[in-house]
């Protein structure tokens, strides 16, 4: 299929400008925790930026609900997504998902799936679905060498989540606006870009810290 074809069927890739790479994004509406969260104040998700600005416009809601049918109900779409990641990411790194989150224990086996068969791209998944991760864990299943978990703290401040199972995984941690934290991220001092930095998808960086935004 060319390129047109398959964006026409599961949707494109997104481009946000903070990140050096590709990602793939669905609608913050389908996140199961994030969802519950909004509703709690000084959640992480209570002013969720992917439920404003430019992602509210038409055309922006239209394609991540055509990206979110297309994962939900398209038996071709992990094939496809791979190949459209396969042609288009030239950077090495991919983001799951810049809006949006896991949205089964399927779902998440597909990512890791997806990260086996293209070796040579490092993929970053931040998520707050600790539920998803515990059962697929318990499963028996593992991370790809190249797929970069990272468990997301829900409250602004709150520190590290740190539940028993991941101890003995690769998988790491994040926060917004912990004053602890060891590594911060330094894009709101660089113009809001992630330039040269990497932490995200590194497996060396334990936690990494946002600015609230």
């Amino acid at each position: 299929m060319t390129l047109k074809a398959i964006e026409d069927r599961i949707g494109s890739l997104s481009k946000p400008s903070k990140m050096p790479c590709h990602g793939y994004s669905i609608p913050a509406t389908a996140c199961e925790r994030g969802s519950l969260l909004r509703q709690i104040k000084g959640s992480v998700c209570e002013d969720c930026y992917a439920l404003k600005n430019r992602y509210v416009f038409p055309n922006v809601q239209q394609g991540l609900n055509k990206r979110l049918n297309a994962v939900l109900n398209d038996p071709l779409w992990e094939e496809l997504i791979t190949e459209l990641i396969s042609r288009k990411e030239r950077s090495g790194y991919f983001r799951w998902h810049d809006s949006g989150d896991i949205l089964s224990v399927e779902h998440l086996d597909t990512l890791n799936r997806i990260a086996l068969s293209l070796p040579a791209i490092r993929f970053w998944l931040p998520t707050r679905e600790t539920g998803f991760i515990s059962e697929w864990l318990g499963n028996g299943s593992k991370p790809a060498d190249n797929l970069q978990i990272r468990l997301s703290a829900n409250m602004v401040g709150q520190q590290p989540i740190n539940p028993r199972y991941i101890r003995d995984t690769k998988i790491k941690t994040s926060t917004v606006g912990f004053v602890g934290a060891l590594f911060n991220c330094p894009a709101s001092k660089q113009g809001n870009s992630c330039q040269s930095c990497r932490a995200c998808w590194s497996a060396s960086v334990n936690s990494v810290n946002y600015t609230q935004h």
